[in-house]
């Protein structure tokens, strides 16, 4: 069993190959044509480290300790999932267009610079059973901008009211990712050998009160792309599943010896938990406060901490209900909580906040 997993970071579920017909990528349509692309998958925050925590260790933000993208160490004696590969006997690759956004996490040690297509395809073609992670950064703003800054000539464009130009820089970045990049990397696989996952760790928002990400868990930015091919004709058990459930997918799909105590469960379980959960911390320069949102397939809702604004809306449309009592969820999330194995270890050595930042405002977050 060979395994391919390629995040896109900051693609929205609207704007992707397959939903949106506005965004055009026939050459990977044709590729992917026995994929199945789930539409009802949800991430488990809002920013790449958090998302990306949880995706290769199956914990929530809470449990692993990166709530947000400043947040700068996670617990101590947190399995991951490359060097559980890597134990079991996989080769593992693993790469990053912008590798420094992992700054900090237990498994950054893992995750080189993106190399050229051509070293990409000789991880396909390899003898022994492999796992292959691709993280692309191309989609994540500022979108081909010429001051190469997230916070920067974007942040302004909004400003004016030309999100039509965002947005169309947004869908030619998607197209030439899919088409260009992922499409030829598939050209090279041999599907018969692989199980792929291609993936989004968050969406994208332009609003006045989250321009990009990271700031709050509306459905822009937690709603997320799962394209997927199984080794059988397996699909997703249920209406409703979220990021952090591929962690335990991939230990039984691995056949990984892991005695995993995580809430997340196999895509392919029809048995949903009674609530799936988001978070973020948004920092404190952050007008919101750290949020959490408990949501099953009818409804959602979400806590602000700081402010105590609460929301109840329908999960996917995100009409306003009616929220006439919200005390079964706080008593839901505090259960989570104290149910958690996780959450009483101790946290590693932080990274140096210096070097964090200034890896962060390389990549556009700060100013």
């Amino acid at each position: 069993m060979n395994l391919l997993l390629i995040s896109v970071d900051s693609l929205r579920l609207d704007f992707s190959p397959g939903v949106s017909a506005a965004v055009r990528t026939p050459r990977f349509s044709d590729l992917t044509r026995d994929f199945h692309l789930c539409q009802h998958c949800f991430s488990v925050s809002s920013a790449t480290r958090p998302v990306h925590t949880s995706l290769f260790t199956g914990l929530h933000p809470f449990e692993h300790g990166i709530e947000g993208q400043h947040s700068p160490a996670m617990r101590q004696g947190v399995a991951d999932l490359f060097d559980l590969c890597r134990r079991a006997g996989y080769a593992v690759g693993a790469f990053s267009e912008a590798p420094d956004i992992f700054t900090g996490l237990s498994y950054a040690d893992h995750i080189a610079p993106l190399p050229p297509d051509e070293q990409l395809a000789g991880w396909l073609q390899r003898r022994e059973p492999t796992v292959l992670f691709i993280h692309y950064w191309s989609v994540h703003p500022p979108y081909g901008a010429a001051d190469g800054l997230a916070f920067g000539e974007v942040g302004q464009l909004l400003a004016d009211g030309r999100i039509d130009l965002v947005q169309t820089r947004y869908r030619a970045a998607i197209e030439q990712l899919f088409e260009r990049r992922i499409a030829r990397l598939l050209t090279n696989l041999n599907l018969s050998a692989w199980t792929v996952f291609i993936i989004s760790d968050h969406g994208q928002s332009w609003r006045a009160d989250e321009p990009y990400h990271g700031q709050t868990l509306c459905n822009d930015v937690l709603r997320v792309p799962l394209y997927y091919r199984l080794p059988s004709e397996e699909l997703v058990g249920r209406g409703l599943i979220s990021l952090v459930d591929l962690f335990p997918t991939f230990l039984s799909l691995l056949e990984l010896d892991h005695p995993y105590n995580g809430f997340a469960r196999d895509i392919r379980s029809p048995f949903p938990p009674e609530y799936y959960l988001a978070e973020i911390d948004p920092g404190p320069a952050a007008q919101q406060g750290r949020q959490w949102s408990l949501f099953n397939a009818s409804a959602k809702f979400t806590c602000d901490q700081a402010t105590q604004r609460e929301t109840l809306v329908e999960t996917f449309s995100e009409r306003p209900l009616a929220a006439l009592n919200t005390r079964p969820y706080h008593q839901a999330y505090a259960a989570l909580r104290a149910a958690s194995s996780y959450v009483q270890a101790e946290f590693a050595p932080a990274a140096d906040r210096t070097i964090l930042e200034q890896r962060l405002r390389a990549l556009g977050y700060l100013e």
